[in-house]
């Protein structure tokens, strides 16, 4: 009961629900059987890449954290960022990585936002510590790996200035290598650069951690990277550095996958060179999400056709009755209360509303929550009437103001 009424009041405020929103999930069937193909293509044989279209309001956000829990339902960890001017531009790597790092999540835990679960599920398992620590030796991760394995189970600033450093905030370099257990050229600790340039070492973080992820048995890493198209609020300069980053990030999530377009000569380096990826084989599926109205990258050039997702902006009457049913059902479950199915007649009057372009799909959603809520709170109010009401100040004026 207390899920359901968590999930009605999400819905209530327009909030993406964090609970059962596969139950809330329809009519985008095609969209989640290519999500599947793209898992299954990480496992298989590497990397993936997925552009999720969609006008304001037809669920791109949704679909994200659908996709974000089917992720995690096979065993993929998932980094979500959600891209705007002032916090998270487009044009920079270090903020954009920074932030993905922040909404770090797994499968097996339930600390999110910070990357020692990965490493201790490495380091609890001796075998593979063993391996990776020599394999990666001369690398940030390697340094990564051996210093907190030294330091981990001695909780204070100095394991919090490791962490923090590897997840790209802002540090004191001398600070975080004062503290480590090892000092040695072995262990390199180098600066994590703030530059609009630094696509290169931003990728290579990325593609390492997948790597890692990997390694620890997990599927690997799912990126998601919603608002995209703030890319057309940046100025010229600006645009440029968001090209190479997001172009960087799909070369470096596609690995050597055969009929890739992209390669390296495609890309900006830093002043000083440096490598893309830790290794070429990538365990990271790349999703982003913009609107295609807006003015943004030239993703086509560099994808297939199957690897761009279309959310459309209605949806048909079955379908609809579905979302209608199952919303019904939860509202039921959240307030405790028995109801005849004339709740199921608001089905058609939305359905009316969404097919006239005066209400999207967010805003159908919030009305029938509203409508249920109303039925709910006054008996003698039917769910008919709500629907009449709703056909008139819609339907009648001509234009909306929902």
């Amino acid at each position: 009961r207390l899920e359901a009424r968590r999930t009605i009041e999400a819905l209530r405020y327009g909030i993406v629900p964090l609970r059962r929103i596969r139950e809330l999930s329809v009519g985008v069937e095609q969209q989640r059987a290519s999500l599947q193909t793209a898992f299954d293509e990480v496992e298989r044989t590497g990397g993936d890449v997925r552009v999720v279209l969609g006008e304001y309001g037809t669920g791109k956000s949704h679909f994200f954290e659908l996709a974000a829990q089917e992720a995690l339902a096979r065993n993929f960890l998932t980094a979500t960022t959600s891209l705007d001017l002032r916090e998270v531009p487009p044009n920079r790597p270090q903020r954009i990585y920074n932030s993905l790092i922040k909404h770090l999540r797994y499968p097996d835990s339930i600390d999110t936002g910070t990357l020692a679960p990965l490493l201790d599920r490495i380091v609890s398992q001796p075998v593979i510590f063993a391996a990776l620590a020599e394999q990666l030796r001369g690398t940030i991760f390697g340094t990564a790996l051996y210093n907190y394995s030294m330091m981990r189970n001695t909780s204070g600033e100095a394991l919090d200035l490791l962490l923090d450093w590897l997840s790209g905030e802002k540090v004191l370099i001398k600070a975080v290598r004062d503290g480590l257990a090892v000092k040695s050229r072995e262990y390199p600790v180098p600066a994590m650069s703030q530059m609009t340039t630094t696509a290169d070492q931003y990728c290579y973080m990325l593609n390492g951690w997948g790597h890692l992820a990997a390694q620890a048995g997990y599927s690997g890493l799912v990126l998601l990277i919603d608002e995209s198209e703030h890319y057309s609020l940046l100025n010229a300069r600006g645009q440029e550095r968001a090209d190479n980053f997001f172009k960087a990030m799909i070369y470096t999530a596609l690995g050597t996958r055969p009929g890739a377009r992209l390669s390296e000569d495609d890309l900006q380096h830093q002043h000083r060179a440096h490598p893309f990826r830790l290794t070429e084989r990538s365990q990271l599926l790349l999703l982003f999400a913009m609107t295609p109205s807006a003015s943004t990258f030239d993703y086509r050039r560099w994808l297939d056709e199957d690897q761009i997702l279309t959310l459309g902006g209605h949806l048909p009457a079955e379908a609809l009755d579905d979302l209608m049913a199952r919303l019904y059902v939860t509202h039921r479950q959240a307030y405790a209360y028995d109801a005849n199915d004339n709740y199921l007649d608001v089905a058609h009057g939305l359905l009316q509303c969404l097919d006239a372009n005066l209400i999207n799909l967010r805003q159908t959603i919030r009305l029938a929550t509203e409508i249920y809520d109303l039925c709910y709170a006054h008996t003698d109010f039917t769910a008919t009437q709500a629907v009449e009401e709703l056909r008139r100040a819609l339907l009648g004026s001509p234009k909306s103001k929902v």
